[in-house]
């Protein structure tokens, strides 16, 4: 899965100002800058703010953040488990059970503009078989 507009979806933390491209800038104004509200791509908070948009969504719904690794989160239920990995704005994410993976892609779509790929066969270099 992909988060679409990945990084325009994390509100700030810090406060970050930037000044208007040339061609855009106001004769009125011409030192005017502008306070970020939300990330925009390039900028370097961007990824950390999709993080932190990403675990409050996540958490709020009953997952766990791993120890370990802070991009994992996993949720049981009952004997099945649903794990969710987040790498920048991928999400790869499998279950024990069909029926959780489903219910995730909805979870997702309901709070986020996703774009669902095909199934993984290669991440990070490794080969991924499925069964």
């Amino acid at each position: 899965m992909d988060v679409k507009t990945a990084f325009l979806n994390g509100p700030m933390k810090e406060e970050v100002y930037v000044a208007k491209p040339d061609g855009f800038v106001d004769p009125d104004h011409p030192e005017k800058v502008y306070r970020l509200r939300k990330a925009l791509y390039g900028l370097k908070q961007a990824p950390k703010a999709l993080y932190h948009e990403l675990l409050k969504f996540l958490t709020s719904k009953g997952f766990t953040k791993g120890i370990i690794d802070l991009t994992l989160f996993t949720i049981r239920y009952g004997e099945d488990i649903l794990l969710v990995q987040i790498y920048v704005d991928d999400i790869i994410f499998g279950s024990t059970n069909t029926k959780y993976t489903k219910h995730f892609e909805k979870l997702m779509h309901s709070r986020f503009e996703m774009s669902l790929m095909e199934e993984m066969k290669f991440f990070l270099g490794l080969q991924i078989y499925q069964s």
